[in-house]
């Protein structure tokens, strides 16, 4: 399996992407097509908290680390977080996930896309190659990148946000929970190329996360649809 997949990575020769922090998608190995970016909206989790989910009590870490704004949250675990926090985009990747989620202030609480779909579709029954450019490579991407499974509506779909290790990505709790176990690995140089299996994708609703960019009204995801 570890032959199967290094023979795979080197037989990539696609250019990188032409923006930081832009979703591409390997439509062959020498071709990528951009993900649509979406915006999502932290909001009241609609259901029982998980066993990972807490709101972040620690804002002096966050602010120190990351660049706080101001947070809130409207008096209890499931209230609604008001205020902004930015972990400034021109920040090297290395620095920002090294220091801080910039996400830790949702824990608990539902990232909400509207609509039900993503406007960009993949078949199922194969693997997904992700692209990403960032300002360097030399953080593991386990640790800078999650990616999702979304529960879905007509109307919106959405993940409730969860803090944890990337060594617990593939667990039973956090499988139930929507995120997906992908692999990583430095390209070119300033990419990550990340590998999602087939057999991880069912149908249904995607998103990348990048961890240290987000605010409390805009969390910028690359979206996709498996069909």
């Amino acid at each position: 399996m570890l032959l199967a997949t290094s023979s795979a990575f080197t037989q990539v020769t696609a250019p990188e992407p032409e923006f930081i922090n832009s979703y591409s998608i390997l439509t062959s190995d020498s071709t990528l097509s951009v993900l649509p970016k979406e915006n999502g909206e932290v909001k009241k989790h609609q259901n029982k908290a998980g066993v990972f989910s807490k709101i972040a009590r620690n804002a002096s870490m966050l602010g120190a680390a990351g660049g706080l704004l101001g947070m809130s949250t409207a008096g209890s675990v499931s209230g609604v977080i008001t205020g902004a926090r930015v972990v400034g985009a021109a920040s090297s990747v290395g620095l920002a996930a090294g220091a801080v989620d910039g996400l830790a202030g949702s824990a608990g609480m539902d990232i909400v896309f509207p609509g039900g779909h993503s406007t960009y579709q993949v078949t199922s029954g194969q693997d997904v190659r992700l692209m990403i450019k960032g300002e360097d490579n030399e953080i593991d991407p386990m640790d800078c990148y999650r990616i999702v499974k979304f529960r879905t509506s007509k109307k919106e779909r959405r993940v409730q946000w969860m803090e944890f290790q990337s060594a617990l990505l593939g667990s039973e709790e956090t499988r139930k929970a929507g995120y997906i176990q992908f692999s990583g690995h430095k390209y070119g140089e300033r990419s990550y190329l990340l590998t999602i299996p087939a057999s991880e994708l069912e149908k249904g609703e995607y998103g990348i996360f990048y961890l240290t960019i987000a605010s409390a009204t805009a969390i910028p995801v690359g979206t996709f649809s498996v069909k």
